[in-house]
């Protein structure tokens, strides 16, 4: 049974961006959505970054889904257990670099030639190319907060909060788990 059935709404005003890094420059940001779950629907925080356009042929300026960010190099402890399982499947030999951007889920052999690499190879990828297109012209028009805290640290933590957002029955954590959960059972090497 699928988790998420759609992604509803963005709420344009929650983007917060800081940058990431200067070379190659990235920015990294956080955004809310709606998403309705066979339980209901629940406001959930999703992360993206703005491609700087030097890798596997991603859209500079774009702005692509990640589940966290690396914090230290070797195997995945760093994120939910449930998020370390999905990147340790996902990701070439399970291990990855301090500092990494954690997008493998998002990379999944594409089946059908309208899907955007980078945006899963789901139901969801027209979603979240549109969410990353909506943040590409919020960021381009100024429309967005900068928040001097965000970090790999608190990027991650933000994703994983165990608390409920005003109005909905579950935590971050769970929604965001469901989620890629959709996406992980769904991915294609």
């Amino acid at each position: 049974m699928e988790n998420v059935i759609e992604i509803l709404n963005i709420y344009e005003d929650s983007f917060r961006v800081n940058t990431y890094s200067k070379r190659p420059f990235r920015m990294i940001g956080l955004i809310d959505v709606d998403m309705e779950f066979y339980y209901g629907i629940e406001r959930v925080t999703l992360a993206f970054y703005r491609s700087s356009g030097t890798n596997n042929n991603k859209i500079k300026d774009l702005w692509y889904p990640i589940v966290g960010i690396k914090i230290k190099e070797g195997e995945f402890t760093e994120f939910s257990d449930y998020i370390n399982h999905v990147l340790s499947h996902t990701t070439l030999n399970g291990v990855a670099i301090k500092g990494w951007l954690a997008k493998s889920i998002f990379f999944g052999k594409q089946d059908k030639i309208w899907q955007k690499p980078g945006f899963s190879n789901t139901k969801h990828n027209k979603s979240l190319y549109y969410i990353g297109k909506t943040l590409e012209r919020l960021y381009n028009t100024k429309k967005y907060k900068v928040v001097k805290n965000l970090n790999a640290m608190e990027m991650n933590r933000v994703l994983a909060l165990k608390e409920k957002y005003p109005g909905n029955n579950h935590t971050q954590r769970e929604n965001f788990e469901k989620f890629i959960e959709d996406i992980f059972l769904e991915f294609k090497y």
